[in-house]
């Protein structure tokens, strides 16, 4: 049996491996370690596509002659399935405007696989994206059967322009990382001021202002270190280590907040905010610069 990966033969040998799924596994173990993963896998005429493995995992290897791989980096899969999510969010929103039902109807059938892909990509793990659009899909329903509709409709087509913008946020963090740090870097230095004012809206009761600040402020950290990990190595070659310490050290701040806020700790919030995280995302934000203007040198 030949083994090909994006068309060019590898030299290997089989383990323990007697099934397709039992090769597939290891292969991917192995492709992981490269930065890689798997799109797709040929058995000689068959493709084996990652997201039906129950079709042909049991396949027994003996009898093949090809196994080919699709090779992709993990940074190439997750852009190109933010595509296809893009693109399927547009065609509802012209469906929708053009009140063409049968292209909504056949569009919906497909709705449970757009949604399932929320959390992985577009980190929706609050499911906050995904328990939205249930929402306002529950509420207003799909189809513009007539002009009473009309409001429903646009609460729907509102909901799916929301969720392109979410899309191509995330599509323009791996495009242009650059671009969308330096954007990040700004809301985030615009955010610290009021970033100190945290521990004072505690201490006067003004719990919600002050979690609100909270939340966009964990919010656009996370957006960084996503774009972060899509800036090449040269560009973050010097500060890796540095980047590294802080962004450990502010996340697991965060966890703490989160904890403070869960027991109704007013006063060690306030102390997390100011005494752990303006320190650090200081000195963070100063390294990430650095890196986003290229100097790195």
């Amino acid at each position: 049996m030949k083994l090909y990966i994006n068309q060019d033969e590898i030299d290997f040998s089989l383990e323990n491996e007697t099934t397709l799924g039992e090769l597939y596994n290891s292969l991917e173990a192995w492709l992981n370690t490269q930065g890689y993963t798997c799109s797709e896998m040929r058995a000689d005429e068959t493709t084996c596509l990652p997201d039906a493995v129950e079709k042909w995992q049991q396949r027994p290897l003996e009898g093949i002659q090809n196994i080919k791989l699709k090779a992709l980096t993990l940074e190439k899969l997750k852009l190109d399935n933010l595509k296809v999510l893009l693109n399927y969010c547009q065609m509802f929103q012209l469906a929708l405007k053009q009140g063409k039902t049968e292209v909504l109807e056949d569009l919906l059938k497909e709705y449970s696989f757009i949604e399932s892909s929320y959390r992985v990509l577009l980190e929706d793990h609050s499911r906050a994206i995904r328990a939205h659009m249930a929402q306002v899909l529950k509420e207003n329903g799909f189809l513009p059967a007539s002009e009473k509709d009309e409001d429903k409709v646009k609460r729907v087509l509102e909901a799916f322009i929301m969720l392109e913008t979410v899309i191509q946020g995330r599509i323009d963090e791996i495009e242009n990382p650059l671009k969308a740090g330096k954007d990040t870097h700004e809301d985030l230095i615009q955010l610290l001021p009021e970033m100190e004012e945290v521990s004072l809206l505690l201490q006067t009761g003004k719990d919600r202002d002050a979690m609100n600040i909270i939340v966009r402020f964990s919010e656009l950290f996370q957006k960084v270190l996503r774009i972060y990990s899509f800036i090449p190595e040269k560009d973050k070659l010097k500060n890796r280590d540095k980047i590294k310490e802080h962004a450990t050290e502010i996340s697991q701040v965060l966890k703490d907040l989160s904890q403070a806020f869960v027991a109704e700790d007013s006063v060690l919030m306030g102390d997390l905010v100011e005494y752990e995280i303006l320190p650090r995302i200081s000195d963070f934000l100063t390294i990430f610069k650095d890196i986003i203007h290229g100097e790195t040198g």
